[in-house]
């Protein structure tokens, strides 16, 4: 595990990006190490050739122009983790907060790690919800991967249960990385006007 990666992640989540205190770095590595410990990280993927036709439209087609093909992907750290964060916000607001965080990067990491299975010509995970896309694009995704069977439900109003879950694209015979300057919604971003990123990847604007 590259529990650097993993800190600088959950610290962007929380909106730290310079002076962290010693308190916050030891609420943070108590949080990662419990979200380590309550996470069940399980995924599913199915690929193609053809579009589907919800991936005719923009954000997605630009996102997959050049690309010979994509990956529909599935993933959840289950629902202990989340239980665990309702609990501690009545009990210690603070850790609840920084647990939160911590299992956010966590499935963020463990999804990277698990795409390598794909091949290492492709894409970043592309979300329904990114650049202007609808997140009620998820049922499209939900129709096609049935991703119940790793525990997973799509809720009425688009989000998904467990919390700790993501269904997204992946461009297959391509290689391209998360980057500001390739960012369908770098125009209108909130992070990049509070100087920061929605990820982290070591890279400038």
């Amino acid at each position: 595990m590259n529990s650097s990666e993993l800190r600088r992640t959950a610290l962007s989540y929380l909106g730290c990006r310079k002076d962290v205190t010693p308190q916050m770095t030891a609420l943070l590595e108590e949080g990662l190490s419990e979200a380590q410990r309550l996470s069940r990280f399980r995924a599913v993927a199915k690929t193609f050739e053809k579009p589907l036709s919800f991936l005719r439209q923009e954000p997605y087609a630009a996102f997959l122009a050049g690309c010979t093909g994509y990956a529909l992907v599935a993933m959840t750290l289950g629902a202990e983790g989340e239980r665990r964060v309702r609990a501690l916000m009545t009990l210690d607001p603070a850790r609840a907060v920084v647990l939160d965080a911590c299992l956010s990067a966590y499935i963020e990491y463990e999804g990277d790690r698990w795409e390598s299975c794909l091949g290492e010509n492709r894409t970043y995970r592309f979300c329904p919800g990114y650049g202007g896309s609808d997140v009620s694009d998820n049922r499209y995704l939900f129709a096609e991967l049935e991703p119940s069977r790793i525990g997973m439900q799509l809720l009425p109003s688009g989000m998904m249960a467990p919390q700790k879950s993501m269904v997204g694209i992946v461009g297959l015979g391509k290689k391209a990385v998360k980057s500001c300057a390739d960012c369908m919604a770098a125009a209108g971003c909130i992070y990049r006007k509070e100087g920061r990123r929605c990820y982290d990847s070591g890279k400038s604007f």
